[in-house]
């Protein structure tokens, strides 16, 4: 998916914040839940999967902070995979699914698509978070079809499994879950797929997540952030490590900070 931060050079600190966030931790029992698949379908749940910008519901934590795009990868050398969304259209008749438009690019291929996100389960854990107790948690697992544009080269088709985390506010809404955002292991939106060539039947893996990519390997060789191996960064990870490692006020930093807010979608 797409530019990593769409944040302006001044927002150095949210930069600096958000790209320091840990590599999620090894994966726990799930907490005793329920089902709440058939309460969420009045609900549009778009905004989970695509926001401008976010905000902590805590009032220490209340300032909004422009949202990056997910970071991810494509095949067995985990060359960089951006996505996204132009539009998130909850369908007319099936509450659970979800109409997407959007763009996809990978070196500087890039290629319009559509496809759905399909809400197939939703559980809703029975106790309230420790850290915010006043808020109840929940995730859901939904079904990613995306077809890339025929008509563009190395085009083809997603399919993939996205795990979404969501808390219900006051009034009983799900939002997009960054209540642990400055804590370990943090992540959201966490997608693992394959990518299907139209012209040749080639399978590949294709990954992404916000702040995180699931089942990425080799790819990170820190044990605190995910930052990219140096056997990699030359597949399109370049400027992403530069921001990462950088200092603030490096020329190369800063040049690497422009491109990776560059609206490349448009």
């Amino acid at each position: 998916m797409s530019s990593y931060l769409r944040l302006p050079f001044a927002s150095w600190r949210v930069w600096g914040w958000l790209l320091a966030l840990p590599l999620a931790s090894q994966a726990q029992a799930p907490p005793p839940s329920t089902d709440y698949l058939a309460a969420l379908k009045p609900a549009n749940l778009s905004r989970l999967w695509s926001a401008p910008q976010r905000v902590h519901p805590d009032k220490d934590f209340a300032k909004p902070f422009d949202m990056p795009d997910p970071i991810g990868f494509i095949g067995p050398t985990y060359q960089r995979f951006y996505l996204h969304y132009t539009s998130i259209q909850k369908d007319a008749t099936n509450p659970c699914v979800y109409r997407v438009v959007g763009k996809t690019r990978v070196k500087t291929n890039i290629c319009p698509f559509t496809g759905t996100i399909t809400v197939l389960k939703a559980r809703l854990n029975k106790a309230p978070n420790a850290d915010f107790p006043q808020f109840r948690e929940g995730e859901l697992t939904c079904r990613v079809e995306l077809a890339e544009d025929r008509r563009q080269p190395g085009s083809g088709t997603i399919r993939g499994t996205l795990t979404t985390a969501f808390y219900l506010d006051k009034q009983g809404q799900p939002q997009y879950n960054l209540l642990e955002i400055y804590a370990d292991g943090y992540s959201n939106n966490e997608c693992t797929g394959t990518w299907t060539s139209y012209a040749s039947g080639q399978a590949k893996t294709c990954n992404w997540g916000d702040f995180y990519i699931p089942n990425a390997g080799p790819l990170r060789f820190s044990d605190t952030e995910f930052q990219i191996a140096p056997q990699y960064r030359a597949n399109g990870w370049q400027t992403y490590q530069q921001v990462k490692a950088g200092g603030e006020a490096e020329p190369a930093t800063k040049k690497a900070l422009a491109e990776e807010s560059r609206h490349w979608w448009q």
